[in-house]
């Protein structure tokens, strides 16, 4: 639960840095750049803890999924940008995946 909760966290604050630099370059705002990258960091710290609870390739697999699932799902809300089926689907098949790697291990 511990690691999951890392994990959470991790994939919160690197979601969140993400879209900070992307508002960043869209609009040439270096306080969201600057706040994006500590986001970033403090994302990379939480994930590197967690490296000592689970395994190398579950904990990265759960990280990267959660956060492509998440920065995707908040360049719709936050960008207005739009998703094909076959995105749509891709993000399904991801929270499956992670799914199924959080119930199996």
């Amino acid at each position: 639960m511990r690691t999951l909760l890392l994990l959470g966290l991790a994939g919160t604050f690197a979601t969140s840095g993400d879209l900070l630099l992307a508002s960043a370059v869209r609009s040439s705002n270096p306080l969201s750049f600057i706040l994006g990258l500590a986001l970033n960091l403090v994302g990379i710290i939480s994930y590197s803890q967690t490296l000592a609870l689970e395994s190398t390739g579950i904990a990265t697999a759960i990280f990267l999924g959660l956060n492509i699932a998440i920065v995707t799902i908040g360049s719709v809300f936050f960008f207005n940008e739009r998703l094909s089926l076959g995105q749509i689907g891709g993000l399904i098949t991801v929270v499956i995946g992670l799914t199924m790697i959080e119930v199996l291990t």
